[in-house]
């Protein structure tokens, strides 16, 4: 007993330290995520920072759905080989998610391109906008995979995660205030955007190759063997990539759509309220990045009981940030907007009051995913998600053309409610599970001591 509780403090204390760098990171990035998004707001005025919107969005939908979520991989069947000092075996399972996101890279790339001229009259983009919104679609997708976030997160370097993802952030902010002072038109600002995706980019390569000295192995010969290493893996990344997709699918199709039905203003007002909505989940998101690779190494040991517990406790610190979080933009959401973005944006008050019930389930819930994946389960983070997206597509097309933004938000709030019910009752399933089975191994040894000392 005694060392299942020590185990439990291990677990939370490389969780309190890992959350200390990733918190202390989050907590900067925050702010100047508000305060970039605050000055493209005001340097752009609401039409042009919709339109600008728009262009995040579409490259940004088109990197979620072509690219693997690699890093997941690299963590759920790194966690084996580190723990049996297989660093050949990581080094061939790095280089085989690496390949992927290279050539999700290579697909993306031509549907950006391709889809420019078939999206640009749906969002009512300028002509001189549709060139630059195929370019930057091309740099989110060049600059997206997650294959160097995943090794540093598999090896504990949370310091140089933290590092890493603050340069995205600090590219932008600096680059928007240029910008802002400068005069530039929405152009100039995606310029900025583009360029720090692709620093963040180079700044985890660096840092996980160069400063960690982890190496990969690729070629036809490691790619099959890693396959053979990893038992299901091609069917993981495939079930991953596919629920992250739907997972992202009303964040970016809800922006597309309220652009397409009513115009780019409301598109950027929806965009902001999205973003601040989502701000509540960013600082769990920190834990969760904690949580997954010591659910995975727990998982691999069969210490399902520590699991367990870690999994229930920070379940209910999640459910009351997330009631805090909802009182909040009901009570001032409004005023935040004004502070964000300015007056011109007050009218995405309602929306943004209706995005946030959807975030803060997405908050209490947001250990079940995590959970499920540690396991292996990632069919049923794909079923329960393919079910929400379902819903959310038809409630956005018979809500959005009738009560507009509203619309979208109300879409959201039920989608993220389904796709809570159905985790919370597989993970259910799964505790009840380990459970049985963890009495029938206690009735099994006690049974044998019981012949034994018959003897």
């Amino acid at each position: 007993m005694n060392l299942g509780k020590g185990k439990q403090r291990g677990v939370f204390a490389r969780m309190a330290r890992n959350v200390g760098w990733l918190a202390g990171s989050r907590g900067f990035i925050g702010i100047l995520s508000i305060a970039y998004l605050a000055i493209a707001a005001r340097a752009l005025g609401p039409k042009r920072f919709g339109e600008f919107a728009l262009v995040l969005t579409y490259g940004q939908l088109i990197a979620n759905v072509v690219q693997f979520q690699s890093w997941k991989g690299v963590i759920r069947f790194g966690a084996a080989h580190l723990a049996a000092g297989n660093r050949d075996g990581l080094a061939r399972l790095f280089g085989f998610t690496a390949t992927l996101d290279a050539a999700s890279t290579i697909v993306g790339t031509a549907i950006a391109v391709g889809g420019v001229e078939l999206a640009a009259p749906i969002l009512h983009w300028p002509a001189e906008l549709r060139l630059p919104a195929a370019v930057f679609g091309c740099i989110v997708l060049l600059a997206s995979g997650g294959t160097p976030s995943g090794m540093l997160r598999l090896f504990d370097r949370f310091d140089l995660q933290a590092f890493t993802e603050a340069i995205g952030p600090i590219v932008r902010f600096a680059g928007s205030a240029v910008a802002w002072a400068a005069g530039w038109p929405t152009v100039g600002f995606l310029a900025v955007w583009g360029a720090a995706t692709i620093l963040q980019t180079l700044a985890q390569w660096i840092a996980v190759v160069a400063i960690h000295g982890s190496r990969l192995t690729f070629g036809r010969a490691a790619f099959m063997q890693a396959l053979r290493e990893n038992r299901r893996l091609w069917r993981f990344m495939i079930q991953t990539n596919l629920s992250n997709s739907l997972g992202l699918f009303w964040m970016q199709l809800g922006t597309l759509a309220v652009g397409a039905v009513s115009g780019p203003v409301q598109a950027g007002g929806f965009r902001i309220a999205n973003r601040i909505a989502k701000g509540l989940v960013k600082p769990v998101e920190t834990i969760t990045r904690a949580l997954y690779p010591e659910l995975a190494r727990l998982i691999a040991t069969n210490d399902h009981l520590t699991a367990r517990k870690v999994l229930t406790r920070l379940t209910w610190i999640a459910a009351a940030l997330a009631l805090t979080a909802v009182l909040i933009i009901g009570l001032a959401g409004a005023t935040i907007l004004r502070l964000i973005a300015g007056e011109s944006f007050e009218f995405a008050h309602g929306f943004l009051f209706l995005l946030s019930i959807a975030a803060a389930i997405d908050l209490v819930g947001f250990a079940l995913e995590p959970f499920h994946s540690a396991h292996g389960r990632s069919g049923r983070i794909l079923r329960s998600r393919a079910i929400g997206a379902a819903l959310y597509g038809v409630l956005l097309a018979l809500l959005l053309p009738t009560i507009g933004p509203e619309g979208a938000a109300l879409a959201s709030v039920a989608a993220s409610s389904v796709i809570f019910a159905q985790l919370a009752l597989s993970t259910r399933q799964i505790l009840s599970r380990q459970l049985a089975n963890a009495g029938a191994v206690s009735r099994e040894q006690a049974q044998a001591n019981d012949q034994g000392y018959g003897q």
